[in-house]
């Protein structure tokens, strides 16, 4: 067990707890007693020196003759001694905690306010940061000398933290210690539902219920009801647990501590925290490592960063014309079966930012952002998505047709997925560093998100559904491997939330993020399959076809409507060679077809025109 000492005049009250806790931890056979004051350069554990309490030590520091009297009922347990000045206590109080990682942190928190110190404010860091149990005590008004009665009031909340008080307690009082349940006066039942729920909550925490008293209070107002029971008996500590670092330090640092605390005789007050899981602590140490490894963002570099996705990010006019314009641009590009013009849409689309924005949400736990970037992506899309659709009903109503270009966003594999992925990582890098933005244009181009929009709207428009279904995959792949794959960089680069927001919705989007892409995964296998295995069906009769012809080779092969819409069906065959096919190999192209797709089958042919130059 290691307890924290601040100044002297907590020294004597905090080693008394520190003892009696000691002494009711099971095992326990050393206290580690650690006095922290200000000084003018950083300390670590390696730098700490350990003495053990005697004689000797009195004679070397007197100082510590302070908790003389408190150490006197240590028994025959352990103690080892150090005081240390250093520059930060918090950091030098984590050093040791990391190295000795005891089984309990304690360490007492006073008001700052009231003589100007930051002790208050090293308990709330320790609270936040320590791997370990912690206790956090506060003292009250109570004299140093001063014995406190034994008994103990533990309010059960029924989770860990409270389960950990529960069990210290028992240890420390036996029968004065009181488990405290509030249950809502709604029936008749409420006293014996009270009882089998704070029975069960003891039964969880592995103690006997003939070892704690229990007691239930029938309130639907829990402070007044524990105020009502302290005022009801001799208690000399109301013991907290709680289930995340804000109700903590809400209950500690709040106004329940500050109304349950008046007078000269009131009472102590402890909050105390399990041990953080060992999900926290491999992450922690993963960041430890990369903050080691990875160059981390500095504070100039973050606050730039934050500044560009939050205004970016944001729907307002000026990202609605890009999004129209960009998507215009992509539209025609695509009709026109031009690579050229659809790569220039990329570079106008200002959506990469929202889903950059999306992943530093997640990372930070940041809630606000979260939705303004969500919000900027929907109207997006469906502002595309509408451009697209008019486009797609122009070139309905002129007789155009189905491009190469639009059929490429018809079918993504889980190669897009990956470039994507990759994606989302490389342009949150180049925006997080202002020298690499240049960079951004080619990982805009690579991500293709505009295109994959219009292509769903122009489908649509066409009454090609299966076109648009796998360009409407294709377009939300890019957006969830590209918020994952952002949110990872920025987690590498150092990027943090504060340890007091509440984070649990990030934590389940991500969880839900990496389940889509393991579900979409799916699909886009399926794809990437038929894709190499598509030379069985009708792709290896045309192969086998112009063999023997010679001089073309088949490129692809797409139906753009399948038998169970019971629509027309038209079979695209995309050739390169030097010429185009000659009536009877058209001919022979169509037997194929129908063969395969039925007399209905319309056959359209496409040639890449494709001339060998040989040596002079």
């Amino acid at each position: 067990m290691l307890l924290v000492i601040r100044k002297q005049s907590e020294a004597a009250a905090m080693t008394r707890w520190g003892v009696r806790i000691a002494r009711a931890q099971e095992d326990e056979e050393v206290l580690h007693i650690l006095w922290v004051g200000g000084g003018a350069e950083q300390k670590d554990a390696g730098d700490l020196t350990w003495e053990v309490w005697g004689a000797e030590l009195l004679e070397k520091e007197p100082a510590w003759k302070c908790i003389e009297d408190a150490l006197s009922d240590c028994g025959t347990m352990e103690i080892h001694l150090c005081k240390v000045a250093t520059r930060s206590r918090h950091l030098t109080v984590l050093s040791v905690e990391r190295e000795l990682a005891p089984s309990l942190l304690l360490v007492g928190r006073h008001d700052s306010a009231r003589d100007g110190s930051m002790t208050g404010r090293l308990a709330r860091e320790l609270l936040d940061e320590v791997q370990s149990a912690i206790l956090v005590l506060r003292l009250g008004n109570l004299d140093n000398e001063e014995q406190p009665s034994p008994k103990i009031l533990v309010p059960s909340a029924g989770g860990r933290h409270s389960r950990l008080g529960m069990r210290l307690a028992s240890r420390m009082a036996g029968k004065d210690a009181i488990a405290l349940n509030v249950e809502p006066d709604t029936d008749a039942l409420s006293l014996e539902v009270g009882y089998e729920t704070l029975r069960r909550s003891i039964r969880r925490a592995g103690i006997d219920p003939e070892d704690i008293q229990p007691k239930v209070v029938l309130a639907h107002n829990i402070f007044d009801a524990i105020s009502r029971e302290i005022q009801s008996g001799e208690y000399g500590l109301l013991l907290i647990g709680a289930t995340d670092a804000g109700t903590l330090r809400r209950k500690l640092f709040g106004t329940v501590p500050e109304r349950l605390m008046k007078g000269d005789e009131s009472m102590c007050v402890g909050v105390i925290r399990a041990a953080r899981p060992v999900g926290h602590r491999i992450r922690e140490r993963l960041e430890r490592a990369l903050s080691l490894t990875v160059p981390q963002l500095s504070r100039d570099e973050r606050v730039k960063l934050f500044a560009e996705i939050h205004g970016k990010a944001r729907w307002s006019f000026d990202f609605a014309v890009l999004m129209i314009l960009s998507t215009a641009i992509a539209g025609l590009g695509l009709l026109a079966d031009s690579a050229a013009v659809v790569i220039g849409a990329m570079l106008v689309a200002p959506l990469m930012t929202p889903l950059l924005g999306g992943g530093l949400a997640v990372v930070q736990g940041n809630w606000p952002l979260w939705k303004q970037c969500q919000k900027s992506v929907l109207l997006g899309f469906f502002s595309a998505l509408c451009i697209g659709g008019l486009l797609g009903l122009i070139a309905r109503s002129i007789g155009m047709g189905l491009t190469s270009e639009l059929l490429a966003r018809g079918e993504p594999t889980p190669l897009d997925l990956g470039v994507a992925f990759v994606s989302g990582i490389a342009a949150s890098y180049c925006l997080a560093r202002p020298k690499l933005s240049s960079a951004l244009a080619g990982v805009a181009i690579a991500a293709a998100l505009v295109p994959p929009i219009a292509t769903t709207g122009i489908s649509l428009a066409l009454g090609e559904q299966d076109l648009a279904k796998g360009s409407a995959l294709l377009f939300g792949t890019n957006v969830v491997a590209i918020v994952l794959g952002s949110s990872l960089n920025f987690f590498i680069a150092g990027v943090r939330g504060k340890q007091a927001t509440p984070r649990l919705w990030a934590q389940r989007l991500v969880i839900l993020l990496a389940l889509v892409c393991a579900g979409l995964f799916v699909p886009l296998a399926s794809v990437l399959v038929s894709k190499l295995s598509r030379a069985e069906p009708i792709e290896h009769d045309i192969s086998g076809a112009l063999e023997k012809q010679g001089g073309y080779r088949v490129v692809s092969v797409y139906l753009t409507r399948g038998k169970a819409d019971g629509g027309e069906k038209q079979v695209l065959i995309h050739l390169e060679g030097e010429g185009f096919p000659t009536q009877s190999i058209m001919k022979q192209l169509r037997r194929i077809a129908v063969k395969h797709y039925g007399e209905d089958v319309k056959v359209r042919i496409q040639m890449t025109l494709v001339k060998e130059v040989g040596n002079p």
